[in-house]
C-alpha cells in the first residue's frame, strides 16, 4: 500500500469481521485471509462482531508466530 495510515469511512453498524474482510479484497497481496487477522479497535483486541463507530482507530495484526532457538 506504501502508507502506514490508511483512512477508511464505513458505514455504521459495520463489524469488525466485515472491515477486514472489504480490506483483504481491496488489498488481497497485502493482507492475509480476513480469518487470520487480529484486529484491535481503540488499542484492544477486538472480536469479529465487535461493530464500529465513528472515529474508532483501527490496528491490523498480521499473523505471527514464534521461533525456536
Amino acid at each position: 500500500m506504501g502508507k502506514d495510515t490508511l483512512r477508511l469511512y464505513v458505514e455504521e453498524g459495520h463489524s469488525v469481521a466485515q472491515l477486514a474482510e472489504r480490506l483483504v479484497a481491496a488489498y488481497p497481496r497485502v493482507f492475509p485471509p480476513a480469518s487470520d487477522l487480529v484486529v484491535a479497535v481503540n488499542q484492544e483486541y477486538a472480536l469479529p462482531d465487535q461493530v464500529l463507530h465513528d472515529g474508532d482507530e483501527i490496528a491490523l495484526i498480521p499473523p505471527v508466530s514464534g521461533g525456536a532457538r
